[in-house]
């Protein structure tokens, strides 16, 4: 297998923690890594080696100059790097006919050779439903300023089975890239944006087990009763478990469904132990002891959540009981 990912240094960690997981769910198989950044770091670098140090493993770091990316539009919330996976069949040999893409905030759970010999049905690339459809996605104005058929199933670029060969006949990279510098700050979700836009004749649906999105856990049957079914199965057996939004387990008091599974992963890498940036030896104890409970399938935040929900609860109730207020039992 060819698996990808494109980051910079100081995401190392969390590459380091995906590829293992990418190599301890597959152990028959050779998976050759490569990583598409912008920036140099000899430490995190020989960290990341370190980690990935097997016979049937290798890695290749591949280096994309600044300058292809300085008019792509970055905020905050996204960096350079996003649009990277963009020039893979570019930077990747001409040699290679598929790569498998995996953004770095995800973790796999089961053997990706089925994923990684699935069929396209000749399309360019095989891709997971970004779920649930957020107002905003799936806005019929939206979608026709991007571009994206009303039709289309909107997808998440986490996860990216790429045909080579197939994406370079089609000159993708110059179309995708010619998309980008047009639509600048109109691209709400960037390169995803424009994968949807310029890919919509060439994309192949995949299961979502193939990227569960964490916040798919959220999916409840009365407030989003399609995406609830559509992801029913994935939910009880993800083979890939992808971390989307602000919230990531490696960050001090986040709440997000199953961060132990990133925990494990990353226990067998060089970054074992690594803490975020906290204040005091009583915030590094309280992620310690947090981390641990992660690991074994209990999450704090997330009880200290529900229980914070209840509290309320319990409370409005009192207060209605108090005053006499709320609905008065019929005569």
């Amino acid at each position: 297998m060819t698996v990808l990912f494109c980051a910079n240094p100081g995401y190392f960690q969390h590459l380091a923690a995906a590829a293992r997981s990418v190599a301890d769910t597959s152990p028959g198989s050779a998976v050759d890594f490569h990583v598409l950044t912008c920036d140099s770091d000899a430490e995190a670098e020989r960290k990341l080696r370190d980690s990935l140090s097997d016979d049937r493993l290798s890695l290749t770091i591949h280096r994309v100059g600044d300058a292809r990316l300085n008019d792509f539009f970055v905020d905050k919330f996204m960096s350079k790097e996003c649009y990277l996976r963009i020039f893979a069949p570019e930077v990747l040999s001409s040699d290679l006919d598929r790569v498998l893409y995996l953004d770095c905030d995800l973790v796999v759970l089961d053997d990706l050779r089925p994923l990684w010999e699935s069929a396209l049905g000749g399309k360019a690339v095989g891709a997971a439903p970004d779920y649930p459809r957020l107002p905003s996605v799936i806005s019929p104005t939206r979608r026709r300023q991007l571009g994206i058929p009303l039709d289309q199933v909107y997808v998440n670029s986490g996860v990216l089975l790429i045909d080579l060969v197939r994406w370079r006949k089609l000159g993708l990279t110059r179309r995708i890239l010619d998309y980008v510098e047009t639509m600048g700050p109109a691209l709400e979700f960037y390169d995803q944006d424009a994968i949807n836009a310029v890919l919509s004749d060439e994309l192949f649906l995949l299961d979502c087990r193939w990227n569960l999105q964490a916040r798919m856990y959220a999916c409840g049957r009365q407030a989003f009763p399609l995406e609830f079914e559509a992801t029913r199965e994935a939910r009880r057996r993800p083979a890939i478990l992808h971390y989307t939004g602000s919230e990531k387990p490696w960050l001090f008091r986040s709440r997000i469904p199953r961060k132990g599974d990133y925990f494990a992963a990353l226990s067998r890498t060089q970054w074992a132990g690594a803490l975020p940036r906290v204040q005091g030896s009583a915030q590094r104890l309280e992620f310690r002891f947090g981390r641990m409970l992660a690991l074994m399938g209990f999450d704090y935040m997330q009880a200290a959540h529900y229980l914070r929900r209840l509290g309320g609860l319990v409370t409005r109730r009192t207060a209605r009981r108090v005053t006499g207020s709320g609905p008065r039992p019929a005569p």
